[in-house]
């Protein structure tokens, strides 16, 4: 078995583990139409990809949009708080007053409201910026702080924020199935539906921050730590709900038109800060944002609602109340980023419900612009972060396997008599984050009740099962194809011995055949020499006689 068989081998099993594993866990899959709207997920996808999300990321990162001013200490005013957060995570800072823009810092109390259109007879230039908010803003503007958005963002800080979810959907009349409400009703549930699904996506996305290792960049800076995600989290929410990722979508198209329908005002907004550059930059941002395709688009149209004239103000003015009981409701947020993050967007929904919907609209709140593109955008990250939290796997890879062979490991136990550990998920999920405080014992019948359905990891014992089998059959198919070489290569050494043996009696017998050959050549040539002494000495004989002969006659 050569290295290049072993390294194919482990490629092709790390491809088949982490293909099935993903494969296991199934995607969050809804369908392609937003119903009360005009337009395509894909579209939707395809537009916020590639523009409306890398936009909006640069606009609420300059200097007018980060600075977001708040009370966060407001009283409860439905129930007694008995304990404050204490997780690290729930803290945030506030600005000092060199951070806050110098006109904004000097200007007056009634200043930060622009005036929208000249107003009509009888009515007064300006009206108290309080009573044509859709919202209820707490306590008086001296204890209102500006926070800086991009040193604070939406996470999992571990507060439970059930109760609070409780009291807004059991409190504003969400006791009826969809199907069955009228089209104003159901668009107030799928715009606070789509807030709750944007909410939770965002605590799933930036569910774990690793603080054990502390990096630096090239400057020497310390880096904050990689955020790592819970897709576990994201499947019990969504896989068995998948209207909820639909009135996310519905929810963004909402906001997304109420920013289009004041396509003139925005175009001619200052918005300034005290630095004509990048005031200057941040306009031509929002106007880029203003021009792109679905901006442009007729996604949603909010003509189809309110169309009983006699009884329109009446319908408009309990959508009014229902909505500000709901930002009342988040002053009982105990968490300081929870209800940060809940009265920006509850503001920023609530401006975008005050464009499309009130035709007495007089002025807006330089507040209410910031909170209005700031839920955009955290709308649009939700969106853009699905995908991220449909691939388990990009979480932690080696975090995730840990977690799958520990489920593995408690799956088995029990058959083998070993007591099993609380299952990992649980512990996991446990204690989730701010507004998005459902867990697996709250009421199925709630419109954001989670899967009670205990992970097994079947499939991945199966996966593991296969990928065992798998290897048991290559290790043996090795050592048969090892033994079989084994084999010939005995067969070949006594083929060969055998080749050896037969070529050194050939030799031999050549050996013997030459050798007796030269014997009889030698032979022969002797009997010649021998032969031809016998004949010489013959002759020599038959000389001598006759010389005797002559000899002898002579002397007769």
């Amino acid at each position: 078995m050569n290295k290049k068989t072993i390294i194919c081998f482990c490629i092709a099993l790390s491809i088949l583990f982490f293909s099935l594993i993903i494969d296991s866990h199934n995607t969050v899959k809804t369908k392609d139409t937003v119903d009360d709207c005009c337009c395509k997920k894909s579209n939707i996808d395809k537009s916020n990809d590639k523009e409306i999300n890398v936009l909006l990321n640069k606009i609420v990162k300059t200097r007018f949009f980060k600075y977001f001013k708040a009370n966060l200490f407001s009283e409860c005013p439905f129930w007694v708080i008995t304990a404050l957060c204490g997780s690290e995570g729930c803290g945030i800072c506030e600005c000092d007053d060199n951070e806050i823009p110098l006109p904004w810092r000097i200007e007056d109390t009634t200043s930060d409201r622009v005036d929208m259109s000249p107003p009509p007879p009888g009515f007064q230039k300006w009206k108290d910026k309080k009573d044509d908010m859709w919202v209820v803003v707490a306590g008086p503007d001296s204890e209102s702080t500006y926070v800086d958005l991009s040193k604070t963002p939406e996470s999992n800080t571990g507060y439970d924020g059930s109760s609070v979810w409780s009291a807004i959907y059991n409190e504003n009349c969400f006791h009826r199935p969809v199907d069955q409400m009228c089209l104003e009703e159901r668009v107030f549930y799928k715009l606070i539906s789509g807030l709750h699904s944007s909410i939770t996506i965002h605590i799933a996305l930036f569910y774990n921050q690793d603080k054990t290792l502390t990096t630096y960049d090239s400057n020497g800076n310390e880096i904050e730590p990689h955020w790592e995600h819970n897709s576990n989290l994201f499947k019990q929410r969504f896989a068995n709900h998948p209207d909820r990722i639909e009135n996310l979508y519905f929810t963004f198209l909402f906001v997304l038109r109420s920013i289009g329908k004041l396509n003139h005002f925005f175009t001619d907004y200052q918005f300034n800060t005290g630095n004509q550059l990048e005031d200057q930059k941040t306009k031509e941002l929002v106007q880029q944002l203003l021009q792109t395709k679905l901006m442009c688009q007729p996604n949603f149209d909010e003509t189809l609602l309110f169309k009983d004239t006699y009884d329109k103000d009446n319908l408009i003015g309990q959508f009014k109340e229902h909505f500000q009981n709901i930002s009342s409701i988040l002053n009982c947020v105990t968490c300081e980023k929870c209800k940060l993050y809940g009265k920006v967007q509850t503001m920023g929904l609530g401006t975008a419900l005050k464009i499309l919907f009130d035709d007495n609209i007089q002025s807006i709140q330089r507040n209410e612009i910031i909170a209005l593109f700031n839920t955009l955008r955290q709308l649009s990250n939700s969106i853009h972060g699905i995908d991220t939290l449909n691939t388990p796997y990009n979480q932690s890879r080696l975090t995730y396997l840990y977690k799958e062979f520990i489920q593995i490991w408690n799956f088995i136990k029990p058959l083998f008599g070993i007591q099993s550990f609380s299952n990992t998920n649980n512990r996991n999920n446990k204690g989730i984050s701010g507004l998005d405080g459902s867990n697996s014992k709250s009421d199925p019948s709630s419109p954001f009740s989670i899967s009670n359905n205990t992970h097994k990891p079947i499939t991945s014992l199966i996966i593991l099962s296969l990928i065992l089998l798998l290897s048991i059959l290559f290790i043996t198919k090795s050592l048969c194809n090892k033994l079989n070489n084994k084999n010939k290569n005995n067969n070949n050494n006594n083929n060969n011995k055998k080749e050896e043996l037969n070529f050194n009696n050939n030799n031999n017998n050549n050996n013997n055949n030459n050798n007796n050959n030269n014997n009889n050549i030698d032979n022969n040539y002797k009997n010649k020499i021998n032969n031809n002494n016998n004949n010489n000495n013959n002759n020599k004989l038959e000389e001598t006689k006759q010389s005797k002969n002559k000899k002898t006659k002579k002397l007769e």
